[in-house]
């Protein structure tokens, strides 16, 4: 269930942005090109839709021909994505959103980057495109640092490294 706070009179929900197929939110291992690493996401059939440096400071261009080019070569075969474990909705209990100032009658959304660990544990979370509420924007990623658990991505059977692309959306009554 995602996570319902109540502000006064204003309900807001934070959940995953819905998906078309209903499947587990996938992460694969950070792609790197020309020195810079980059997060990835995909489609169903595993090609690459998203790509966001991890470093925040790349530069627009080079980060548009690198993501132009990581597309190009794909995801490699022996890649397994990371698996999130349970419904992402769960990551959101509403006991972890105190009353904050979202407008009512608003609604929006928050995009994270955030790597997971050969563990299966997310780590290192960056606002990629702001809600505009700076509140909001902390919570996703407290609430995916401390409840996201993965199986974790393999490369040729081991466990590796990942990073991950998220929407969330928010929704006030």
């Amino acid at each position: 269930m995602p996570a319902l706070f109540m502000l006064g009179a204003v309900a807001a929900v934070l959940a995953p942005a819905p998906s078309a197929s209903g499947e587990k939110l996938r992460a694969w291992p950070a792609m790197r090109h020309e020195g810079a690493t980059y997060a990835v996401a995909t489609d169903r059939r595993n090609r690459i839709i998203s790509c966001v440096p991890l470093d925040p400071a790349t530069d627009a261009a080079k980060t548009k021909a690198a993501c132009t080019a990581i597309a190009a070569r794909g995801v490699p075969a022996a890649i397994t994505p990371a698996l999130a474990k349970g419904p992402t909705e769960e990551w959101f209990p509403s006991s972890d959103y105190p009353a904050t100032a979202i407008p009512e009658h608003s609604s929006g959304s928050v995009t994270i980057v955030y790597e997971i660990d050969e563990r299966g544990a997310a780590t290192h979370c960056m606002v990629q495109h702001s809600s505009g509420i700076a509140r909001l924007d902390v919570a996703a990623c407290a609430a995916v640092l401390k409840r996201a658990r993965f199986t974790p991505a393999s490369y040729q059977g081991k466990p590796v490294h990942a990073a991950a692309i998220a929407t969330f959306e928010y929704d006030s009554e």
